[in-house]
């Protein structure tokens, strides 16, 4: 399957601090005039990764796998799987693993069942602006 994705998520967190993000994953829908409408999450799970570089064999600093029922305190959750919104979290140990910087995402659905890899979202990038979380110290 595949998909035209809209979505982009520069995230600030604290160091030492835990704190979730909302998004929402919207596709293009070219049978209603190429509009963006919500992608279904119901049948996925969705891999939350903060990589070490932003190339495509980075090393994988942080993972969480997110799910209709995952803690949504600790994991996040897909909370409105009809409209395509998940919530994920950057734990405080999660702050401590990565330090303090700026780090790319990549967001990935696994099919829900076998968690075997599906599409990708988004990934970093070397070129430009990427998916990214930034931790700091205040």
């Amino acid at each position: 399957m595949e998909y035209n994705v809209d979505m982009y998520i520069d995230a600030v967190i604290v160091k030492g601090e835990t704190k979730g993000f909302s998004s929402t994953i919207n596709v293009l829908d070219e049978d209603t005039n190429n509009t963006f409408v919500p992608l279904d999450l119901n049948d996925y799970t969705v891999q939350f990764r903060v990589m070490g570089s932003a190339t495509a064999d980075a090393e994988v600093l942080v993972e969480h796998l997110i799910t209709q029922n995952t803690d949504v305190e600790i994991e996040g959750q897909i909370t409105e799987p009809e409209q395509g919104q998940f919530t994920f979290v950057i734990t405080k140990e999660d702050t401590e693993t990565l330090g303090l910087g700026k780090f790319p995402i990549q967001l990935r659905l696994l099919n829900a069942e076998t968690l075997e890899h599906e599409f990708t979202i988004t990934e970093g990038g070397l070129n430009g602006e990427y998916n990214a979380i930034t931790i700091v110290q205040v």
